[in-house]
């Protein structure tokens, strides 16, 4: 991973940001906390996770821009406007957002129309709320779609976070709701929270989560690669947790833009292991945390699954072992578990094959 990052920096600084900036990740690798720090920028705001990428983008191929026919229209109206009353996967209501649907289809229309149009529109609408002039998106599973990403925003710039996969299985695997919504305000929204967690209790798997690890960094490194240090930029969870000044002050200037304080003046949110807290600041201590959440065994087998690629980005091996007939089980049991991840999270993959088929071509570096 350091390795990777001198090399980005050692290229020449490129120019202030003048497109959209993306934050992607594997799932629980601090793409919230980076989101966090980029919106305490008097000029920055990323919105919340859309999926747009791998969701309603993929439903409309080939109406990406032009003219959209009325059931489309309303199709991406409603989907940008129930993100803007609940998060991704919550059940939102379109009727109960705080954004208007004339509102959002006269930006849509400004920016050229078609699906794309809707995308940018919900997330410069949300930037203009607050006063700020540079928009973006923070989706995880985006670290999947970052060439779609350039290639249809050429000035756009990518933040893709890598944290150890230990610290990620361990994070997902205990995940929960931590609080941080007015849930008095939207009653309806505890229950959609409780569906989330359930959903996401039913998609861990050990192995799964490992191999998601292994395919997003892969897929992070490849694309910097083709796309430049320029566009893509790897940033360690580790890293940033250990100096937050210093690496926000590389990020400022790596996105050119000038550093402030107030940025690192973050929210504790979406943790797995902290309750949520208004001013809470970047803590170091959720880096180490995974050695005494994850059993030997639980590690051994990350680092069956991970460790020569963690050896590779500069993770350094636990001195653990799992046995090889517990690795075997896991591994035997992995197809139902995968089967099953599928089955809770069918409604989010857009096209099924091609959304699973672009994960297992991201395990080669493809």
């Amino acid at each position: 991973m350091q390795s990777e990052q001198a090399r980005a920096r050692s290229t020449a600084e490129p120019a202030a940001v003048a497109g959209p900036i993306f934050i992607v990740g594997a799932s629980r690798s601090g793409t919230a906390m980076m989101r966090s720090i980029v919106n305490g920028h008097a000029d920055v705001l990323v919105s919340g996770e859309s999926h747009y990428f791998d969701d309603l983008r993929v439903r409309m191929t080939g109406r990406l821009r032009g003219t959209l026919p009325d059931a489309d229209r309303k199709t991406c109206e409603d989907y940008f406007l129930a993100l803007d009353h609940r998060p991704y996967g919550h059940g939102g209501d379109p009727e109960r957002s705080d954004m208007s649907r004339q509102e959002l289809r006269e930006v849509a229309l400004e920016r050229g129309d078609g699906a794309d149009a809707y995308f940018e529109a919900f997330c410069l609408v949300r930037a203009r709320r607050e006063g700020k002039r540079i928009w973006g998106d923070k989706t995880p599973r985006h670290i999947f779609r970052i060439r779609e990403i350039v290639e249809a925003y050429p000035e756009a710039k990518v933040i893709a976070m890598v944290r150890d996969p230990r610290a990620v299985v361990a994070s997902y695997r205990d995940w929960r709701n931590q609080g941080g919504f007015d849930l008095e305000k939207d009653p309806g929204h505890a229950e959609a929270l409780e569906k989330e967690e359930a959903r996401a209790r039913a998609s861990y798997d050990v192995i799964l989560a490992s191999l998601v690890w292994k395919g997003g960094a892969k897929a992070a490194i490849s694309a910097r690669r083709e796309l430049g240090p320029d566009r893509v930029r790897l940033q360690g969870y580790e890293t940033l947790v250990a100096d937050p000044e210093g690496e926000a002050r590389k990020l400022c200037e790596w996105l050119g833009v000038a550093f402030s304080p107030a940025m690192l003046d973050v929210p504790m949110h979406n943790s797995s292991f902290s309750s949520f807290e208004e001013k809470s600041g970047v803590k170091k201590e959720a880096a180490e945390r995974w050695r005494t959440r994850l059993s030997p065994r639980e590690i051994g087998v990350v680092q069956s699954v991970c460790g020569s690629f963690m050896d590779e980005v500069g993770f350094e091996r636990a001195d653990v072992r799992a046995s090889p007939a517990y690795v075997a089980w896991r591994w035997g049991v992995f197809p139902f578990k995968a089967a099953r991840a599928v089955w809770v999270n069918r409604d989010r993959m857009g096209n099924v094959p091609a959304y699973l088929w672009r994960r297992v071509r991201s395990l080669a570096g493809r």
